[in-house]
């Protein structure tokens, strides 16, 4: 029962249009140009955070995984942007944030008479 909640919470997350960032890892195949041009990308966006010391880590091939702290709507983005330049993904996790309950978008909120 445990599984199926935390399964529940991470669907959710979804349908988080907030900014609340989440720590999230992606691990990834390769961890040279391409990979680091598209999360420099990524932290030029408000609320999404990269440590410098990371990214330069990965540019060098040191790496071949990263974290860094973006809303949860920026994550297919990412995903997205790193499949287009062929970036092999082989996990996305959300270390964080995968147990808080993600606000209610107003489109859904039903009235209650």
């Amino acid at each position: 029962m445990i599984e199926q909640q935390r399964i529940q919470r991470l669907e959710a997350i979804s349908t988080d249009y907030s900014e609340l960032p989440r720590r999230v890892l992606f691990v990834l195949g390769s961890g040279q140009s391409p990979a680091v041009d598209v999360f420099e990308e990524a932290a030029k966006q408000r609320f999404t955070t990269i440590e410098p010391q990371l990214l330069n880590e990965l540019a060098r091939g040191q790496r071949r995984s990263i974290t860094i702290s973006t809303p949860a709507q920026m994550i297919p983005e990412i995903v997205r942007s790193l499949a287009t330049v062929n970036v092999a993904i082989y996990q996305v996790v959300l270390l964080e944030g995968d147990d808080e309950q993600p606000p209610v978008a107003a489109d859904s909120m039903t009235a209650v008479d």
